[in-house]
Parts: C-alpha cells; sequence; structure tokens
C-alpha cells in the first residue's frame, strides 16, 4: 500500500538538514573568537575566550607568538579537574587554574615541547594562559582573586 507524502516534504527535510548543520558549524567552528579585557594587579590584558570544543582543545596551539599582555581564556561548562597539554603549542605559558569564585588554584609554567599532562589540582571552571613568566611578574599566588 502506498503512503501519502506531500510534494514539498524533500524540500522541508532538505532545508532541516541546513539548518542543523549549520548549527553544529556555528557552534564547533565559530571564525572569530570573542575578546574581553581584563585588570590583573593594575595590568591590563586582552583575553581571547574559548568556550566552544573545538576553542577548547585548540586553544593557542599553531601560534608563533603572543603579544605581551594578550592571553587566552577558556572558560568551561562545569568545573572539574582541568587538564592541558602542549601539542602543537609553540609559546611557554603559564596557566592559571581558577575555580568558580575567580580564586586562583594553582599555577603551571609550560615549556615548548613538553608533552606532560598539567592540570588544576581542584575543580577549576577556568585556565588562563598568559606568556610564561607573566604569573611570577604579577606576582599572582593560589588564593588571590581573578576579576574575570
Amino acid at each position: 500500500m502506498a503512503q501519502y507524502r506531500p510534494k514539498n516534504m524533500s524540500k522541508i527535510i532538505l532545508v532541516f538538514i541546513i539548518i542543523f548543520i549549520g548549527i553544529i558549524i556555528y557552534l564547533y567552528f565559530p571564525f572569530k573568537l570573542k575578546n574581553k579585557n581584563i585588570k590583573i594587579n593594575n595590568q591590563d590584558f586582552t583575553v581571547e575566550i574559548a568556550t566552544t570544543p573545538h576553542q577548547l582543545s585548540k586553544g593557542l596551539g599553531g601560534r608563533n607568538s603572543l603579544c605581551d599582555n594578550c592571553g587566552m581564556l577558556f572558560i568551561f561548562p562545569k568545573p572539574q579537574i582541568l587538564q592541558f597539554w602542549m601539542k602543537d603549542t609553540l609559546i611557554p605559558l603559564d596557566m592559571i587554574f581558577i575555580d568558580k569564585d575567580k580564586k586562583i588554584t594553582n599555577i603551571v609554567t609550560a615549556t615548548v615541547g613538553d608533552l606532560s599532562i598539567k592540570k588544576s589540582i581542584l575543580p577549576a571552571l577556568y585556565c588562563l594562559e598568559l606568556n610564561a613568566g607573566t604569573a611570577k611578574k604579577l606576582n599572582l599566588n593560589p588564593g588571590d582573586v581573578i576579576n574575570l
């Protein structure tokens, strides 16, 4: 027995597929990262915001340099033990792990070529990556609050 199928059903299905693909591309592969200006111990920084799975996994990988007052702020959906590694990262970095209350849990300096896992010692919601040595210059320590 034949089933009734409206003439425009294939067009409707095609439109839904195109919309679905567009949403996936927007969520996982945004074209430009958003920037945010933050102040840490009276020094201004411009940080790129990484929130999507693609942005969170790529990070600063593949970049040859990072300006002195630039960085990247990773924002995760929920507090957790965060783990990073330096695969494809060509810049030595300070990884400043920050909890939901915006307190620093710990700071790790990562060098180029070091593929060991760098992680937060407590559940963190954020990781702020700055040029290596910046955290020491700013006298940042666990327990300090960073206004993001």
